[in-house]
């Protein structure tokens, strides 16, 4: 009698079953579908690249115009801040003024290389006194305090009084060559009503009247005053250097003399401006003590325009006027330069990503018909100091 073992197979048993894993033809047939997929997927992605980089681009140009929008609503709602303590100012006459480019002012782009000018860009300077510097009043060459007792910036220098508790030498050691100071008027008294050209001009709206001055050298002291250098050309009103556009336009609220009980500030302006020593890159830059910092690329539009109040009809004008240096009569109208007028400031921005050079990009924007994206920013703002008296 034969026994078998429940674990032994026969050969026909063996031979009738296959071992695992793949064939050639199954692994040749895996691989020429991995290619025709893979292919099908960089293709989609080589086709799709271009657009996820040029929506990156645009996101990146609109979180730069938010960024700048935030900066300037900072800056310009403080506009005018002439608050120091010790000194009491009922109302702050001025707190922006702005220079538009004039129409006649040249090309603004050049379609041909895509590059934009000077005159696409306006300035808008945001003033606020130095903090570290305390206010200071007229005099003359006598040092005297009497109210009659005033410094006409027809001729330099401009004498004012050591501040109380200083020296005249440490009052002097708060100004240097540079410095640019506002000169603010109390109200009433003669103060010899001036235009930019040393003609009278009729009284300023409110009774306030300002001036203004770069210092053209360091300040030197007498016994009881401090007398500040500047440049005066012509009659003594208008500035050559006045990058602040204070007192070199045509304006009624320009004062040619100032005295005891009026005010000397000095300023810390921010200014707002576009670069465009790189044409292919305008840039829009903010100034603030010496210090210029880049707040955006790729810059090609920069309007600013301001409502003013109107006393006569104690109300404001229903739009904004970006011809500052027009008159109310002008076409198109203006303020004369009159910024003591200004409550509210109208800013527009344009950006756009950067231009894309290669002959097989097809995209045309409708705003220029350049080879890039347009995004605008518009924004009004009230520079809070500058609505005092009900105006």
């Amino acid at each position: 009698m034969n026994f078998l073992s429940k674990n032994h197979e026969s050969c026909s048993d063996f031979h009738g079953k296959r071992s695992a894993g793949f064939t050639l033809i199954e692994f040749l047939v895996a691989a020429i579908m991995f290619l025709v997929v893979g292919g099908a997927v960089f293709a989609l992605f080589a086709q799709h690249a271009p657009f996820f980089n040029r929506q990156q681009n645009l996101v990146g140009v609109n979180i730069a115009m938010q960024n700048t929008v935030a900066q300037m609503q900072l800056d310009l709602a403080n506009a005018g801040t002439g608050y120091y303590p010790g000194s009491v100012i009922a109302a702050w006459p001025i707190g922006v003024t702005i220079s538009n480019q004039p129409s006649g002012s040249g090309p603004c782009n050049i379609p041909a290389t895509y590059t934009y000018t000077a005159a696409c860009f306006d300035t808008l300077n945001i003033l606020t006194i130095n903090h570290n510097v305390p206010p200071a009043h007229p005099t003359n060459n006598t040092g005297g305090t009497a109210s009659t007792i005033c410094s006409n910036i027809g001729a330099s220098p401009f004498y004012i009084q050591p501040n109380p508790g200083q020296t005249p030498a440490q009052t002097a050691a708060g100004y240097s060559a540079g410095d640019q100071v506002l000169l603010i008027t109390t109200g009433g008294g003669s103060h010899g009503v001036q235009g930019p050209t040393g003609g009278n001009n009729s009284t300023a709206s409110n009774g306030t009247l300002v001036n203004s001055f770069v210092l053209s050298g360091a300040p030197t002291v007498g016994a009881n005053y401090v007398s500040l250098p500047f440049n005066a050309a012509g009659n003594g009103v208008l500035y050559t250097n006045d990058p602040l556009n204070i007192s070199n336009s045509d304006s009624t609220n320009l004062g040619g003399a100032f005295c005891a009980a009026d005010w000397v500030m000095k300023l810390a302006p921010t200014t707002y401006y576009v670069d465009v020593t790189n044409a292919q890159d305008p840039k829009l830059m903010r100034q603030q003590n010496g210090v210029t910092d880049i707040i955006a690329e790729q810059i090609i539009g920069f309007k600013v325009g301001a409502a003013t109040w109107i006393p006569s009809a104690s109300t404001s004008t229903l739009t904004y006027s970006f011809y500052a240096r027009n008159s109310s009569t002008s076409t198109p109208p203006g303020y004369g330069s009159n910024f003591e007028l200004v409550r509210s400031v109208r800013a527009t921005l344009i950006g756009r990503t950067n231009p894309n050079l290669d002959p097989t990009y097809t995209f045309r924007n409708t705003f220029d018909g350049g080879p890039y994206q347009v995004v605008d920013a518009t924004v009004v703002i009230n520079p809070r100091n500058l609505t005092m008296n009900g105006n």
